[in-house]
């Protein structure tokens, strides 16, 4: 019998993914490495024929031979723009993120995921000082909060420390707006897909499923998907069957009413001191980190019905089992992610339970906040 398979399969399993994490390590090691070997600072005085020296890395990085991405993308067996990247990636990480880099050496975080992190900073154009404090205030969160919420991290240290740049990004990425038809394997169905804004993006799916729910009223049966895609042709015109929902048939009903308007919820967290300067960032649930100023693409034409401040973390409680919305919300709030290790769900798709058993005869408010 093969000696392997006395070991039982967690372990082997366990061992399997050490080793492939140890291999990927030593590989970006090696790049790192080879790379050293063939580099040179801006200031160096160097002799060479035939050769040209490119920076490939962000800011404060070294100059390297031009057929570096020539030779890994041959030991590699990938592309030249593959290895390309995959070097660049690597540069920047060692000499714009040590700290980082420490955390990928030790296995605290994946090589493919800190090699994001790293080209997430470079396209924002942060100089070697910027990313080098970035880094600094990253440390402590690598290894200890999941990788999106890592993500979502870096884009609001990029809008706090290069506030410019993070709006500048903002401003290409919607100059890169686009709606587009593509077709399918079938000529009676067409693939939609876009970059829009997201306010609209948010209204656009809120109008969608309203529309969607007075399909179902007046007997649609179909499923809730197909009658979000049928909702998409009625957008053409969509007046006359809201204003019918809304119990207006007589035309008195004009097509900008604000009854026929749909109710998006936002849930912004941000600090008392950028409510008061305008200066900071911001945490908007399910969108991510956005500089204040850039609050105004949200709901800066929006109508607004402002809701009072929710303190999750109060001592509110209850007698009872069943958890109140109110309570939830709290937990919501508190929590924003599921607490299993690694998971990325959020906490509004995750059910509650009690932390210390919940028992008839228990103590009062066994539902409160420090027990769910």
């Amino acid at each position: 019998m093969n000696a392997t398979l006395l070991i039982p399969a967690a372990e082997r399993l366990r061992r399997a993914s050490a080793a492939r994490v140890q291999a990927e390590i030593d590989e970006a090691v090696a790049i790192a490495d080879l790379a050293a070997e063939h580099s040179w600072t801006a200031e160096s005085e160097y002799d060479m024929v035939g050769t040209r020296l490119i920076r490939i890395g962000a800011d404060g990085t070294r100059l390297v031979n031009e057929f570096l991405a020539l030779e890994v993308a041959a030991l590699k067996s990938m592309s030249v723009t593959a290895a390309t990247w995959l070097i660049r990636d690597i540069i920047n990480l060692k000499a714009r993120h040590p700290m980082l880099w420490a955390k990928t050496l030790d296995g605290t975080i994946p090589v493919f995921r800190a090699r994001a992190l790293a080209d997430e900073v470079a396209s924002h154009d942060l100089t070697f000082e910027e990313a080098r404090e970035l880094d600094a205030q990253l440390r402590p969160k690598i290894g200890a909060v999941s990788w999106r919420r890592l993500l979502h991290l870096v884009r609001g240290l990029i809008a706090q420390i290069a506030p410019a740049k993070a709006e500048a990004a903002t401003t290409k990425a919607r100059e890169d707006r686009y709606v587009r038809l593509f077709p399918t394997d079938d000529t009676s169905i067409n693939q939609l897909a876009g970059r829009i804004d997201t306010a609209d993006s948010i209204f656009l799916d809120a109008m969608i499923d309203r529309i969607a729910d007075i399909l179902a009223s007046q007997g649609d049966t179909n499923s809730k998907d197909h009658r979000r895609a049928t909702a998409i042709g009625i957008l053409a015109t969509p007046a006359l069957m809201l204003a019918e929902a809304a119990g207006h048939t007589n035309g008195d009903l004009k097509a900008d009413d604000p009854r026929l308007l749909p109710v998006a919820r936002f849930y912004i967290h941000l600090s008392e001191e950028a409510v008061m300067t305008g200066r900071g960032t911001c945490r908007v649930e399910g969108i991510g980190p956005l500089t204040v100023t850039m609050l105004k693409h949200l709901v800066g034409h929006c109508r607004i019905k402002a809701t009072p401040v929710i303190r999750p973390y109060d001592t509110y409680g209850v007698d009872q089992y069943e958890i109140p919305a109110s309570l939830r919300e709290r937990i919501m709030l508190r929590d924003s992610i599921e607490i299993f290790p690694h998971s990325t769900r959020t906490a509004r798709t995750c059910q509650l339970d009690h932390t210390i058993p919940y028992t008839k005869d228990g103590p009062p408010r066994q539902t409160r906040a420090a027990n769910l």
